[in-house]
């Protein structure tokens, strides 16, 4: 792995997530790199992660997989039902009050180096709440490892910025595994829309809205209606006013559901933009984003994602491994980011 160039691209963010396109994407091997580099440099850590994962063989497929290693020093938070799989002495510190299926959640300090098992909470809230646990015992960086598929983990609420990792695991052809990466990548950098005047009206809105108000219709100057609650986007564009907002902000995910009945409808989507907090709101599929953006409709952020890098792993656990060389190239082609082999 380049592990200078990892080092470099995370070492000026206090909290980083690794996100996974699938199980046995190369998380671990990419976590435990940068735990052994940031320990190179005596940089103090925290680290959780959402859902369970350290485990030495994986619960779905039965392979191997390699373990989290801490050194001393390191804070960490698990369930206390695994507690006997670390092999670390830990000094536990407090209890969070999070509950997992495998028990409390707890904030250990290791007092030796070793492996560890790790699940923590599987809510971004609770992320939210153990990071500010975590910062009272003043670590330098907070590190959390993400279960399948969690794009929610991408948060800017959550954690700073994010690795992408990817691998052979995802898809048994190639070019599907690279598609579908370039995919999530490029909604996970989308830039934020321009214009204070959209924020501030979006931001006190929130602060007063009901429950039930799901969507606002917005101009570029900061006016905008509120649309019936539970409408709808659908039926909020068929209405005529609609025409004079040309945003339209989604609190809460954007879902196949929500924009199936825009693309079935006769309703003009050019110059429309659709805004939602971050793109780890937007969970629309590959084939309904692509139809969205062929209807001349726009995607925005209120708040940007951090992505730093791409990593790829070319062995599968299912067998079909790629060749490593094509893999990497091919995928540095379609991103504009740095690709790295979690296996070099």
């Amino acid at each position: 792995m380049k592990s200078e160039l990892l080092y470099g691209l995370v070492k000026d963010y206090t909290s980083l997530s690794l996100a996974g396109m699938c199980k046995n994407a190369g998380k671990t091997t990419v976590l435990n790199r940068i735990l052994q580099d940031m320990g190179k440099k005596d940089v103090s850590l925290a680290l959780t992660s959402i859902g369970r994962d350290g485990e030495s063989t994986d619960v779905v497929t039965g392979t191997g997989k390699p373990r989290i290693y801490v050194r001393e020093g390191t804070l960490f938070a698990t369930a206390a039902g695994l507690l006997h799989n670390c092999d670390t002495t830990g000094e536990i510190l407090r209890t969070t009050g999070i509950h997992t299926p495998l028990g409390e959640v707890v904030l250990l300090r290791a007092r030796s180096d070793g492996f560890i098992d790790l699940a923590g909470p599987s809510m971004n809230q609770q992320l939210i709440e153990l990071s500010a646990i975590f910062k009272e015992y003043g670590p330098e960086k907070i590190l959390i490892d993400g279960a399948i598929s969690r794009k929610s983990l991408c948060s800017r609420r959550v954690t700073e910025a994010v690795i992408l990792c990817t691998g052979a695991s995802y898809h048994k052809d190639m070019g599907t595994v690279i598609d579908d990466t370039v995919y999530v990548s490029n909604l996970l950098q989308l830039r934020a829309a321009t214009g204070s005047r959209v924020r501030i009206a979006i931001e006190g809105w929130q602060g007063k809205k009901a429950p039930n108000e799901k969507l606002l219709l917005l101009d570029w100057e900061g006016s905008f209606r509120i649309p019936e609650p539970g409408k709808k986007p659908v039926d909020v564009l068929l209405d005529k006013e609609a025409a004079e907002y040309p945003i339209v902000w989604m609190e809460g995910a954007m879902t196949d559901a929500a924009i199936k009945p825009l693309l079935m409808s006769n309703i003009s989507l050019k110059g429309r933009m659709f805004m939602v907090e971050d793109s780890s709101k937007i969970l629309l599929s590959r084939e309904v984003c692509e139809k969205l953006y062929k209807k001349g409709a726009e995607l925005t952020v209120l708040s940007e994602i951090a992505l730093l890098a791409v990593t790829v792993n070319p062995f599968s656990a299912y067998g079909n491994h790629f060749d490593k060389t094509e893999f990497a190239a091919r995928m540095q082609e379609a991103v504009v980011l740095p690709v790295i082999d979690v296996m070099e």
